[in-house]
């Protein structure tokens, strides 16, 4: 691919911008695209475009970056892609105040709800569980009234990934509204993000049906 105008005045990539790039690594955005252009690599995987530079850029997070940018640049990053892996969000607005939003999720209905049942441990801050489904995690963040942070990972993953269930009020005119979200990150793969989203959308319809229901 032949660097462009767009490419040649590109101020910002993977979030980092030129400036800072050519700093600390002696090149900017334009000049690692031609670079690694140079070498063929819109045919080559992230992790062997992070190998090529390894002898040329010391610190390996500025290498996952220049990596990132590259595949950006030429349109081969994903939706949702980050150095630490894949990421997702979704959220809901409830007609219930905040409160109620937070006793809602944080109830053994609601935790059973968007959490699974419990075959062991228990959800308290610095507690692990295990699921029924085979979810086991870490309750690493409890802030009542806000949000859970949970190391969460099913019985396949190789590696944790974090997931946030926060409560806010509503940025609607009308009062007594809630919005719930679900935001998930460390995911290993772009499927993964595809399926999480279509699992924490069906958590929030369920959550709907309890308020529904009472």
């Amino acid at each position: 691919m032949a660097i462009n105008e767009t490419l040649s005045a590109a101020d910002e990539l993977a979030k980092l911008s030129s400036h800072t790039l050519k700093e600390k690594t002696g090149r900017n955005w334009p000049e690692w695209i031609e670079w690694l252009d140079n070498l063929k690599s819109d045919g080559r995987a992230h992790k062997d475009i992070v190998t090529l530079l390894e002898d040329h850029v010391e610190n390996s997070w500025y290498r996952q970056k220049i990596a990132l940018g590259y595949r950006e640049a030429i349109g081969q990053r994903q939706l949702g892609e980050l150095l630490s892996g894949y990421e997702v969000g979704v959220s809901r607005t409830f007609p219930i105040p905040v409160h109620r939003a937070w006793e809602l999720i944080a109830s053994e209905e609601g935790l059973s709800t968007w959490l699974g049942p419990l075959v062991d441990g228990c959800v308290g801050m610095g507690q692990s569980f295990k699921t029924q489904d085979g979810i086991m995690g870490t309750i690493t963040v409890l802030a009542p009234g806000s949000h859970f942070r949970v190391a969460w990972k099913p019985e396949y993953w190789r590696y944790n990934s974090t997931l946030q269930v926060r409560v806010v009020g509503s940025k609607s005119k009308s009062a007594g509204k809630s919005v719930i979200s679900f935001h998930h990150e460390k995911l290993p793969r772009a499927a993964d993000r595809d399926a999480m989203k279509r699992h924490w959308q069906e958590k929030l319809s369920d959550l709907a049906e309890i308020i529904k229901g009472k």
